[in-house]
């Protein structure tokens, strides 16, 4: 799976999106039920919605690595984002990490039974930051 820059209409002209254009989203929801720490793959990020089930305890999943997320995403420019959920469906609280050369800041913890939005943002042609809302 890779990111495809969507095009919308401006003055009746195509171009890409960028920006400020409003959120399209398809997304495509990943679970994960395997009750250890995990890799977030770059396929379950792109999809939008990732899922997490069947854990005993506290868990913290980590992001892909800056360089696997960017390749897929070769319109994505310096400063732009991409916005994912994570949804636990556990008894226990999940941390969200970054991967390698993914900044992670903000509050990460996804609670009990709830969703959380995170925004990835390209900071640089190899690195990206992780916030959680």
């Amino acid at each position: 799976m890779s990111f495809v820059r969507p095009s919308v209409f401006e003055s009746g002209l195509p171009r890409k999106a960028r920006v400020g254009d409003g959120w399209l989203a398809f997304p495509k929801k990943t679970n994960q039920a395997t009750d250890s720490n995990q890799v977030i793959s770059v396929a379950a990020i792109l999809g939008g919605l990732y899922g997490r089930s069947g854990t005993n305890t506290n868990r913290t999943d980590t992001t892909a690595a800056a360089d696997a997320i960017l390749a897929t995403m070769p319109d994505m420019g310096i400063g732009e984002v991409y916005m994912f959920m994570v949804y636990n469906q556990t008894a226990n609280t999940l941390v969200i990490a970054g991967g390698t050369d993914v900044t992670a800041s903000g509050n990460l913890s996804v609670l009990t039974l709830t969703t959380k939005w995170f925004m990835l943002t390209k900071t640089s042609a190899t690195a990206m930051t992780l916030e959680g809302f």
